[in-house]
């Protein structure tokens, strides 16, 4: 998120904000990939998606052997670079979610939600009173480690940085409207893997049992005024337009491990063929 700027406006009685390119983005409508690690660590990864034009980075610690460490250091190069970090929590539990953010996180994403009482816990985790009960540090690497006032950091965090509970689950899908009502939940995030698993039909995007779940969770989107985001389907870029043209602002647009497989599977193909054409000429 990078240093806090002035802001000045008449209805907040504070100069600061934060920069979060993701979360300014969506809010504007503007379709926005995001690159997802489990895999490479290295801090040099988000100075790449900044000098690619990506800007936000999905660290995903569900599916992943990611601790919390070395999340911490992804998310200062992440603020480092100008790319926001969004991370997706291994658990629902308050540990994990309040730690993320006090790491500096733009948004922690939340998986496996089920109900309502679930999703007030969150907000209860994630944000600061009088949204919620999260406790309050400061030094912050949100703001560069810098002293700001209690008052001040509580609301600039509770305004700029995002809770994103994640809809997997037909379930999940049935009370969308009322998760995206709650005050303190900033967007949701459709899983399409586990959505498509537990309506029985793995895989098959193409589904109208999955194609319908998704367009009642971007009508629900529509209806509360909050991004909705799509996981699962980053190599079906004619499904994803579907869903950008109905509402859907962002993405799982690539992993880092079939990102470089692919790479690699091409690069062995090029020299097959170069060989190929080597060993006829000879």
């Amino acid at each position: 998120m990078g240093s806090i700027t002035p802001h000045p406006t008449d209805q907040t009685p504070h100069p600061y904000t934060l920069s979060n390119p993701f979360h300014t983005r969506i809010l504007a409508g503007e379709i926005t990939p995001l690159m997802s690690i489990k895999f490479i660590t290295s801090n040099e990864i988000p100075m790449m998606c900044k000098m690619a034009g990506v800007h936000g980075l999905f660290i995903d610690m569900e599916h992943s052997a990611l601790d919390l460490h070395q999340v911490g250091q992804l998310i200062l190069a992440c603020n480092y670079a100008g790319v926001s970090a969004v991370v997706r929590s291994p658990s629902k539990s308050h540990w994990h979610i309040s730690r993320i953010l006090d790491a500096g996180a733009s948004a922690v994403v939340v998986p496996h939600i089920e109900t309502l009482d679930e999703v007030h816990a969150l907000v209860k985790y994630a944000k600061y009173a009088p949204l919620g009960a999260r406790g309050c540090t400061n030094n912050l690497p949100a703001f560069n480690f810098q002293h700001v006032p209690t008052l001040t950091q509580n609301e600039v965090l509770n305004r700029e940085t995002m809770l994103i509970p994640m809809i997997e689950t037909p379930g999940a899908v049935k009370i969308a409207e009322e998760i995206l009502a709650v005050e303190g939940v900033d967007g949701v995030l459709v899983g399409s893997n586990d959505l498509c698993a537990d309506l029985g039909i793995p895989g098959k995007y193409d589904s109208a049992l999955y194609q319908d779940a998704v367009t009642k969770v971007l009508q629900a989107g529509r209806k509360a005024g909050k991004p909705v985001g799509i996981g699962g389907i980053g190599g079906r870029l004619d499904i994803l337009e579907k869903w950008f043209q109905l509402g859907a602002s962002w993405s799982l647009s690539g992993q880092d491990a079939s990102m470089l497989q692919a790479g690699l599977r091409q690069m062995a193909r090029n020299y097959a063929e170069i060989g190929e054409r080597v060993a006829k000429s000879t």
